[in-house]
């Protein structure tokens, strides 16, 4: 009886390393054939960049004499990041100085800005009612 539980228990772990070898073959395939296609991307890019030389060339452009100036690359590091934002200066200059009176280069108060009526959204699916019955009239008998 000891002997079938060690059996059992080494044949689960046997399964679980094959199916985690396998997942990492399938990982691996995936990896490989991404760097196949950059390879393809980058071989092909090459081979532009010499066509568009030799045209260069053949037409006569002096293109390989003027300065190269690499592109500054922006970065996630190197983005401007949002900092606090500024005081209002009108505020300060009321509160800052005592007896400073705004210049006459103040902006104008702004207007209040007019809200959109909401509409009441359209059902693109609208459902038709039947009909309705006309009354008849009542019967003489």
């Amino acid at each position: 009886m000891l002997l079938n539980k060690k059996e059992v228990m080494y044949k689960q772990l046997v399964e679980k390393l094959y199916d985690r070898c396998q997942r990492i073959q399938a990982e691996n395939e995936r990896c490989v054939m991404r760097v196949n296609g950059i390879k393809k991307i980058v071989r092909r890019r090459n081979h532009d960049v010499e066509l568009l030389k030799r045209r260069l060339d053949k037409h006569g452009d002096n293109w390989r004499s003027v300065p190269m100036v690499a592109p500054h690359p922006k970065g996630k590091t190197e983005q401007k990041r949002r900092g606090p934002k500024p005081k209002n200066k009108q505020a300060a200059d009321e509160t800052g100085a005592p007896g400073s009176e705004p210049g006459p280069n103040t902006p104008a108060a702004r207007k209040p800005r007019k809200q959109k009526a909401k509409q009441p959204p359209i059902n693109p699916n609208p459902v038709i009612a039947p009909p309705h019955p006309q009354p008849q009239p009542p019967l003489l008998t």
